[in-house]
């Protein structure tokens, strides 16, 4: 084929992949004009993928006078994708087909108290009893991985709340296991890929994914591809030091080490709320819950957390020039009373060069992260099979 080397041919066959996945179904006319390529390549290549079992091809009808084209779509059956997302005690895993459809999920409780290698072998665990219920071909894996990573050498590098999570080789690991290729990514990051390929961003070319849990990280999409910066540091907002608002006083104030991790985050929205109502601690279910039955306390550490992130949103938009930011995380289950007061804060900072982007919730849920690194998973894998 053309004289290029397989690895040549699987990239290539990975990119057209993509673009019948991206536009949901092309045909071959649609596909070379898209790739800006001559016919008569991509006919070689498509006839390849086909006969790989990668793409069923049909004649559909049209009202259009003249020959019905024939279209082609990815096929289901070729295989699946899994994803997993994990903290300290929860893992969450999806499994998706060729087709990009959800096909099974696991949640499940981890013993991270106990360490690394047991969360390592319990996230083994779940993969392999996920892969056994599709009952298809196993292609590759996705692993969303909390706190810092290094993609290029497949390590988790530092996660505080496993004891000895520091520098496990994750994807040595769980490959050796599942016999297939793995890719790991900081599992924010995940949930802008999920949200580009199955949600709020479906088919979006530059994206912003604000995620809040217990930390808080951004993932950008950037010519419809995940950036991730020089030192794979793109979007790790967390440190920025940033300006605190004043529910009560109604008023924005900088304050010495205040950054968008200590003043945001869920684990602060829960530590504000608790010293508004004058209590030593509360959990990140009792705010919810107290915000959900309007407790004023809890409301007002809201409206503070959700300040915040408006200022977050403005100065990123401003920067990346999105078509969407999508909020993301625990917070989103509050619906409106969580994303009016991100809008509002975002169109008073923002300039007049900037006009307001859309700002909407994630409809992903919990799995949004296990979503996510399934799409990865689908993102990173080439067919090797073309020669």
């Amino acid at each position: 084929m053309l004289g290029l080397k397989v690895q040549d041919n699987a990239d290539f066959g990975a990119e057209i992949i993509r673009k019948v996945r991206d536009y949901e179904s092309l045909s071959r006319v649609e596909l070379a004009r898209v790739l800006g390529v001559a016919a008569s390549t991509i006919g070689r290549h498509v006839d390849s993928l086909v006969a790989g079992g990668y793409f069923t091809e049909t004649v559909e009808p049209t009202k259009e006078a003249g020959r019905p084209p024939t279209k082609l779509r990815p096929n289901p059956a070729r295989g699946c994708f899994l994803g997993l997302d994990f903290y300290a005690d929860t893992a969450f895993a999806t499994a998706v087909d060729f087709a990009q459809r959800p096909i099974a999920r696991r949640k499940v409780s981890l013993k991270g108290t106990l360490g690394a290698d047991a969360v390592v072998q319990q996230i083994i665990d779940t993969l392999t009893d996920l892969q056994r219920e599709t009952q298809l071909n196993l292609l590759s894996v996705g692993l969303a991985v909390p706190g810092r990573v290094d993609t290029r050498n497949g390590v988790g590098i530092r996660y505080v709340h496993v004891p000895g999570w520091d520098n496990v080789p994750i994807v040595e690991h769980v490959s050796r296991a599942m016999k297939v290729p793995v890719f790991i990514e900081n599992n924010i990051r995940t949930m802008a890929l999920a949200e580009r390929w199955f949600g709020e961003g479906q088919g979006c070319q530059e994206l912003i994914c604000l995620g809040v849990r217990y930390g808080v990280a951004a993932g950008v999409i950037r010519g419809g591809q995940l950036a991730t910066g020089h030192q794979e540091l793109g979007g790790e907002i967390r440190g920025w030091n940033c300006p605190v608002f004043d529910a009560k006083a109604e008023k924005w104030e900088w304050r010495p080490g205040a950054t968008v991790e200590k003043a945001s985050s869920v684990g602060g929205a829960a530590a504000r709320y608790a010293e508004l109502k004058g209590s030593s601690e509360a959990t990140l279910d009792e705010f919810l819950r107290a915000v959900e039955g309007g407790e004023e306390a809890a409301l007002l550490a809201l409206r503070e957390v959700a300040a915040v992130h408006g200022w977050v949103v403005s100065q990123m938009t401003q920067l990346i020039d999105p078509e969407i930011v999508v909020l993301a995380g625990p917070l989103t289950t509050l619906g409106t009373t969580y994303l009016e007061p991100v809008q509002n804060v975002a169109l008073q900072f923002e300039s007049d060069y900037h006009p307001g982007t859309p700002i909407r919730i994630s409809e992903l849920g919990e799995f949004a992260g296990a979503v996510g690194a399934a799409a990865l998973a689908l993102e990173k894998w080439r067919p090797q099979d073309l020669g």
